[in-house]
């Protein structure tokens, strides 16, 4: 014969022992501490059914490479999950997930695909003249790249021949394929190069050509060189000066007669002259040099 209590299998105390044994998960633990919580503050009768009547969202998990924020505890209806990645890596999905009832009367996240954290990529860059060699670039990697010929690379740090994908998918000290800069034109001339060209290889010879009633004063063509600059300064085109006329007088003389300027002149009566001796015109003419 027993004395005190007698054990059976109807014993809801046993019951409960029981269940207490098995493993329970974490978030299931934090739900009846919060539920005994709530009974001390409120009383069980004040509570509508006991904590295995408590409804939850499962945890959303925390993304590889990443963290969330709360980072653990428990998700009732209404719960908000927000999602974040460390640096290098940018966050696939929503940045956010909410706890919401179904119309069937479950708990759900809203939206429920998870998010999860990609490593970040820098896009490959646009640089001029120049061929870049990986068509994929992550945190941290070194860019790889080759000028074409006759180009020379250069880069905005003079101390720093190096640039790197940074971690928001960016590049620092980023280079440039450089030639000869674009010379200057001459004023009355016109040089051989495209009007959209900026730069020009080792190599390039361009030629320099004035328009009509001027000349070269210097040399006509230049090269670009090795160091990156030209073979000499660019020409000047000059004005040319024309001659007196012979045997013409003119009303008004200037010692300096540019190509293709008119000049006005008259004839003059000579004093031995054939007969019937020659005379000048009533009106003045204008005579061109060309």
């Amino acid at each position: 014969m027993y004395h005190g209590m007698n054990p059976s299998s109807g014993d809801g105390f046993l019951e409960q022992q029981q269940q207490q044994q098995q493993p329970q998960s974490p978030q299931r633990l934090l739900a009846v501490i919060l539920w005994f919580q709530l009974a001390l503050c409120f009383g069980p009768a004040q509570l509508t059914g006991g904590f295995d009547d408590l409804q939850m969202c499962a945890d959303p998990g925390i993304p590889e490479n990443g963290f969330r924020t709360p980072s653990g505890g428990v998700f009732f209806e209404g719960s908000v999950a927000r999602f974040h990645c460390q640096d290098g890596f940018k966050l696939k999905g929503a940045t956010k997930r909410l706890c919401l009832k179904h119309f069937n009367g479950t708990l759900g996240w809203i939206p429920s695909d998870s998010s999860i954290c990609v490593q970040e990529d820098c896009r490959i860059p646009q640089i001029e003249d120049a061929e870049i060699h990986n068509k994929t670039y992550r945190h941290g990697e070194k860019l790889i790249i080759t000028c074409h010929e006759g180009f020379k690379i250069r880069y905005p740090d003079l101390h720093n021949m190096v640039s790197l994908c940074r971690d928001d998918g960016t590049w620092n000290n980023l280079p440039i394929c450089q030639g000869c800069l674009r010379p200057l034109a001459s004023s009355n001339g016109y040089v051989n190069i495209s009007e959209f060209q900026t730069s020009f290889p080792v190599g390039t010879v361009i030629s320099y050509r004035c328009f009509p009633g001027f000349k070269l004063d210097g040399s006509a063509y230049l090269e670009c060189l090795h160091n990156l600059i030209w073979s000499s300064s660019p020409p000047r085109c000059l004005a040319l000066e024309g001659g007196r006329p012979e045997h013409l007088f003119p009303v008004l003389y200037f010692p300096h007669i540019r190509l293709a300027a008119a000049v006005l002149y008259f004839c003059p009566v000579l004093k031995s002259s054939p007969t019937p001796a020659p005379t000048c015109s009533s009106t003045s003419t204008t005579t061109s040099l060309f």
